[in-house]
């Protein structure tokens, strides 16, 4: 192997590392959560729809050792860590301007809090890729999609450090009622997460 493959192999190894670690510790929170509102395997009392997205991020933050609140980019030191997250496998970009908590490691948990559970929003069809599948004339196929999370983490095992795109060094969870799951959509880098997840430790993504 060349010295950049060398390279390239031993950075994404690491990443998966502190992927692997940093949903862990997610996932440890959560039970804490649970454990102290006396809902485990619920997740309603933390993840409440009734609160707004930096109220949820600061009583999340008690769960995790350390880790700094930034409610938005005006808050004295927290600008740094509002920037854009590259998809995985489309062109485009996720702003990631939610709430968020800094943790120890440089890990940043971005909070969407969403005022109902099930939720239904129009759409295009899309392919394995995330992309809208047009029709014979050229416009997007419509579709309804429900979606089911009462809160959505994007997280960043990295911090403002490159590469900044999700499959890389940036993932999606979704929290509903009963579980937490990983997106399942794939310009949000679930290709890569489910291969971290199931042990075969390879990232999948499109350089943008």
């Amino acid at each position: 192997m060349t010295l950049p493959s060398l390279i390239n192999n031993y950075k994404e190894k690491e990443l998966i590392t502190r992927t692997k670690k940093a949903y862990s510790v997610i996932q440890n929170a959560i039970l804490l959560a649970q454990i102290e509102n006396g809902e485990v395997g619920f997740n309603t009392s933390l993840f409440d729809t009734s609160k707004s997205s930096e109220e949820v991020a600061k009583n999340f933050a008690k769960y995790f050792n350390g880790a700094k609140v930034c409610p938005n980019k005006n808050t004295d030191g927290c600008d740094r860590f509002f920037y854009s997250l590259k998809f995985a496998s489309k062109n485009g970009v996720n702003n990631f301007n939610y709430p968020k908590l800094i943790l120890p490691d440089n890990t940043i948990i971005g909070i969407k809090q969403n005022s109902a559970c099930i939720r239904t929003a129009a759409d295009c069809k899309q392919n394995s890729a995330g992309e809208c599948i047009k029709d014979e004339n050229g416009n997007n196929i419509p579709n309804t999609v429900t979606h089911t999370d009462c809160a959505t983490l994007y997280f960043d095992v990295n911090g403002p450090k490159l590469p900044n795109q999700f499959g890389r060094d940036a993932y999606t969870l979704k929290i509903q009622t009963n579980k937490v799951v990983h997106s399942s959509w794939a310009p949000e880098g679930s290709v890569s997460f489910k291969n971290i997840i199931t042990g075969i430790d390879k990232l999948e993504y499109t350089k943008f």
